[in-house]
């Protein structure tokens, strides 16, 4: 691993903390050798963004409005690099089933305190990692949700690297 993709690695991991709090998750452990941060670094801005599930007070459609590069469930392609953003108190992603199919468009019913917010990276079929935080409805209007896609694009790339580097320092 290059001393640029730590000391990057390691500057994401302090901004990610401030920004998304103690509560967010990550798990990477599907990310491959060839699945590093300055690939997917590169790659996040431009991806498909796939919306699932919705909140008490928006529609999917809402907040697919809301992300940037965002469509609504099923309108993505399986079979290319894809972030999918997940709303609701659903499973997290265990394997690649998660990518391989469309999730059933699935609505947030009733006013719930806590609901989690999921974006997964997946390349085509493939999960990658995925980043994971709670969300009270309440309190995160519609406009803010890209801002909360944006720091767990952050923390999904810390999951990123810290495989790496725990692979660097049993290989080196």
């Amino acid at each position: 691993m290059h001393a640029h993709s730590r000391l990057t690695a390691f500057a994401l991991v302090a901004a990610t903390f401030a920004l998304a709090g103690c509560h967010a998750t990550v798990d990477a452990r599907w990310a491959s050798s060839n699945d590093t941060v300055d690939h997917w670094k590169k790659a996040m801005p431009t991806l498909p963004v796939e919306v699932r599930g919705a909140l008490p007070d928006a529609t999917n459609a809402q907040i697919a409005q809301a992300i940037p590069n965002a469509t609504t469930v099923g309108t993505s392609g399986l079979t290319a690099p894809r972030l999918v953003v997940e709303l609701g108190n659903g499973e997290k992603p265990r394997d690649d089933a998660y990518c391989a199919a469309p999730a059933k468009d699935s609505a947030t019913s009733g006013a719930q305190a806590r609901v989690s917010m999921t974006l997964t990276i997946c390349d085509g079929t493939r999960l990658v990692a995925s980043s994971r935080t709670p969300i009270d409805p309440a309190k995160t209007p519609v406009s803010a949700l890209s801002q909360r896609v944006n720091s767990l694009k952050k923390l999904a790339l810390i999951g990123i690297a810290r495989g790496q580097i725990e692979e660097y320092q049993v290989q080196g």
